[in-house]
């Protein structure tokens, strides 16, 4: 969509920090769940060895 003034940076920049937002939340997103499933398997790992070392 052209900006009807191309002096005006104003809206340009809001579409800037818009995306900027939304990419930063989606980053958190996903480290988030990387982060979570990560420790998941690190707690059956530990499970697993701790049940091998039993038997």
């Amino acid at each position: 969509m052209a900006n009807p003034n191309p002096n005006d940076t104003n809206f340009e920049q809001q579409r800037s920090d818009a995306a900027e937002a939304s990419l930063k939340n989606q980053t958190e997103s996903n480290y988030t769940k990387d982060t979570e499933a990560a420790a998941d398997r690190i707690a059956d790992n530990a499970e697993e060895a701790k049940n091998k070392k039993e038997k």
